[in-house]
């Protein structure tokens, strides 16, 4: 693996050693097939861009559930149960898997009566 491609491991597995050793994991599997073996930037982009992390370590989910509280929302507040309804998704999981790194990195806010999009997340979608 090249340190360009090991940057851009670390810099999507959200500080969590579990999540790296499986982005590493998925990309071993894409640099042998697509590539020589050998995990390099480009491997690293066409694997990240095909699992749709970005740059900000968010995968689809993320982005649903943030997406949601813009638009069916109108920001927030919104409770977590009609959240987890909303986007076909378990309270346990959102709690556990989703919304710490959400909170950690300023996208979300968490009120007593809600989620609330932040003015990042506006920013991250291009919107307000």
């Amino acid at each position: 693996m090249t340190e360009e491609a090991a940057k851009k491991i670390s810099l999507r597995s959200r500080g969590t050693p579990r999540i790296a050793n499986w982005l590493l994991r998925r990309l071993r599997d894409y640099a042998q097939i697509k590539g020589e073996g050998v995990i390099n930037k480009e491997i690293a982009d066409y694997g990240l861009e095909m699992m749709e992390i970005d740059d900000f370590g968010l995968c689809n989910i993320d982005r649903k559930l943030l997406l949601t509280i813009i638009e069916k929302f109108s920001g927030g507040p919104v409770g977590l149960q009609t959240l987890a309804a909303s986007i076909s998704e378990d309270t346990d999981t959102i709690c556990d898997v989703y919304e710490p790194y959400l909170l950690q990195k300023g996208f979300l806010h968490r009120t007593p009566k809600g989620r609330v999009a932040t003015d990042l997340t506006y920013k991250y979608f291009g919107k307000k």
